[in-house]
Parts: structure tokens; sequence; C-alpha cells
């Protein structure tokens, strides 16, 4: 072979190692480039603020729980690889979240819309437990960010148990009289407190004066506040709420008043 066969033989040779090393960074540019396509790009949590725009849970303890769970932030995660259900229910086991749900749009963002829990009463016994139940009856533990301004259930309550709502007992004759109260919202901003007494018989405590209305059981809600705010609009303006001791509600078609005895 002669030497410009020779030269001619190393600078092919010469080329196609060059070629097949481009062809290699080409692709090893395109992998990274699809693997890097195939992360997340964004996470956005959308955390569904309470009426009065305060929150019982906050977005770092959301975003706590789920570093707790996967050991690694979902913005380092395969699309492929995150199972979306199983996030969802990790968010829903929290107690204070009702529902979470997540979707992934066409450039690779991941959204999550989050909806927080009612506290609709909040429960102090006697033997010193203190809780919220939501407006489904599921209990809820204290928060730590923010307490609701909810009716206040205090003296002889039953312990909580699940179904709290269809319950024969002073707890579930609390929870349906303070739901049915949340139709009314006159009645709901009035309600402060409810007491249980040792009867199972129930006292409604509001915001006008110190004097308390004795309202028995959960029978007939609807009539009996119906009274009730007839005679807070209407019967006080006769009888004046500071001699009042009290109020019966339980007889139908009446309202019975009672006058302090020092007035």
């Amino acid at each position: 072979m002669s030497g410009k066969a020779k030269i001619l033989v190393k600078g092919i040779r010469i080329m196609a190692w060059m070629g097949l090393l481009s062809l290699l960074f080409i692709m090893t540019s395109a992998a990274l480039k699809k693997q890097d396509r195939d992360l997340i790009k964004k996470v956005s949590f959308n955390l569904h603020h309470l009426s009065d725009g305060n929150d019982l849970i906050t977005l770092e303890e959301i975003e706590e729980k789920i570093l707790d769970t996967y050991q690694i932030d979902l913005r380092d995660v395969k699309v492929e690889n995150l199972d979306l259900e199983n996030l969802e229910e990790i968010l829903e086991s929290e107690a204070f979240i009702v529902n979470a749900e997540a979707y992934i749009d066409s450039r690779k963002r991941l959204y999550v819309d989050i909806d927080q829990r009612i506290p609709v009463l909040r429960v102090m016994d006697m033997k010193g437990n203190n809780y919220y139940l939501d407006s489904e009856g599921v209990r809820l533990p204290m928060s730590a960010h923010f307490t609701a301004r909810v009716p206040i259930v205090s003296g002889h309550v039953t312990d909580y148990q699940k179904g709290v709502d269809t319950l024969d007992n002073s707890l579930g004759s609390a929870f349906r009289i303070v739901k049915h109260s949340r139709k009314d919202p006159f009645i709901e901003s009035w309600l402060d407190g409810l007491n249980i007494q040792s009867d199972g018989e129930i006292t409604l405590l509001g915001n006008v004066g110190s004097f308390e209305v004795i309202f028995g059981t959960d029978e007939d809600c609807e009539n009996k506040f119906r009274k009730i705010k007839s005679f807070l609009t209407q019967g006080l303006k006769i009888t004046g709420w500071r001699d009042l001791e009290s109020i019966n509600v339980k007889f139908d078609r009446q309202v019975v008043t009672k006058k302090k005895t020092n007035a």
C-alpha cells in the first residue's frame, strides 16, 4: 500500500471515530434531555382556605408530610413514576384535609388542590377532652395555627364515636342542634355554646345577655329555633334581657320565661 493510500485510510478511520463519538454524544445528550423532560417541572399546591380566610393546616406542613413520605422532592420524580392516586390518599390521611385532587398538565407541572375540613363545633368535656367536630361529624384535633370560632359543647358529653350524626346520645344530639343552627345565619351567629345536663337535656347560650335557653333534645329543632329567633328579635323588646335568667322553648307553641330572683 502506498503512502498516500495509508494516509487516506488513516483519515477515514479518524473520521469514522469522530463520527461515532459525535453520534454517542448526540445520543447521550438526547437521553439526558428526554430524562430531564420526564421530570416534574413544577409543584403547585392550592390550599382552599376556610370561609373566614384562615387555615387549620399550612402549606409548609403539607410539603413536609410529602417529603417525609417520599423522601424526595417531587420535582425530582419522573412523571411516569408518580402515583397521583397514592399522593391524594397520603394527603387525605391528614386530619384537617377532607379532599385532595392531583393532576399533571402537558408541561409536566404538578398541581394539587386541597380542601380543608370545616369545624362546626368544639367539644370541651368533663374528662378534659378538647377537639372539634367537622361538618361530617369527623373528630379533629386542635390546630396549632388557628382556633375556630364555633359553638362550644360542654357538660355531660358522651364519648365520641364514628357516625356521631346518627347516634342517640348527648353528643349526637348536640351535633344535630348545631347543624340545624347553621341553616339560619341569625341563629348561627347568635349561638355560642351548648351545655349538656346530667339527664341529657341541653341548654343553649348565646351572645345576647346572660340568660340560658332550655332547649331539651334535638327533636323539633326547626320549630324551637324559630321561637328563639322570634323571641330575640321581638320578645326582648318587651321583657328586656337584663332581667332574664332563662327562656324555655321545649313546649309547643310557647316560650316560657323566668326572671332572675334578685331582679
